[in-house]
């Protein structure tokens, strides 16, 4: 859609904040990657995790139904393995094809009646022993509160003159960003722990994770296995 594609066209923004380049590291770290394995990224947008996948030796796959967004993760990757796909419909996946799955900021954007859908889809392409770990935004989470934490975040790291440089030099994209987020926030359904939780379990999830709290604490992080 023209929202999707005006929105990924500036999202690569949010790499110069600290607490987003900590989300991706901590569902790698989660993930726990060994070279080779097939990992699927469900909504990868422009790339930015599913990069970190394959430099620590995952054979990553990135699935995106943005057709721009894939554009720009292509620029980054000319060598990067995409597929243009709904998440929302049948994936074009075998059984029992991927080793590990990672969603991050995906599952909320899907309508409410689809969701179990999207996450038995997830189990039917993840091999037995395979594991998911879903990275979402929690009820009432609050882009302006990453923003806040990865200033000051970055004042510590590069000083104060560095950071507002920086954050001068990205002013129109931050506030384009702020605005798309802002009209996510009206027409996203967030999943509570224990919506995430019954979802994983109804999709035939075992072994659930206690929630991890990431992204300057507006997101949740649940990881899962399949276990037959």
């Amino acid at each position: 859609s023209k929202f999707w594609a005006n929105y990924f066209r500036v999202y690569d923004v949010l790499n110069l904040l600290i607490p987003y380049q900590e989300l991706l590291d901590t569902i790698c770290d989660e993930l726990g990657i060994k070279k080779g394995e097939k990992i699927l990224e469900a909504g990868c947008g422009t790339g930015n995790l599913a990069i970190k996948i394959k430099e620590r030796g995952g054979d990553v796959i990135g699935l995106d139904n943005c057709k721009e967004a894939l554009e720009i993760y292509k620029k980054k990757d000319p060598n990067a393995k995409t597929v243009l796909a709904d998440l929302r419909e049948k994936l074009p996946f075998p059984d029992n094809y991927f080793d590990k799955i990672a969603s991050n900021n995906t599952l909320y954007i899907i309508p409410k009646e689809k969701q179990l859908d999207t996450l038995k889809e997830f189990y039917r392409i993840l091999k037995p022993g395979g594991k998911i770990i879903i990275a979402n935004p929690r009820e009432k989470s609050k882009i302006y509160k990453i923003y806040t934490v990865g200033v000051k975040s970055n004042f510590k790291k590069e000083g104060v003159i560095s950071t507002f440089k920086k954050l001068f030099r990205f002013l129109p994209e931050t506030i384009k960003i702020f605005y798309y987020n802002h009209l996510l926030n009206k027409e996203c359904l967030f999943l509570s722990e224990e919506e995430l939780n019954e979802l994983l379990k109804t999709a035939g999830f075992k072994k659930l994770s206690n929630e991890k709290l990431v992204y300057a604490n507006q997101n949740i992080l649940l990881s899962a296995e399949k276990i037959l």
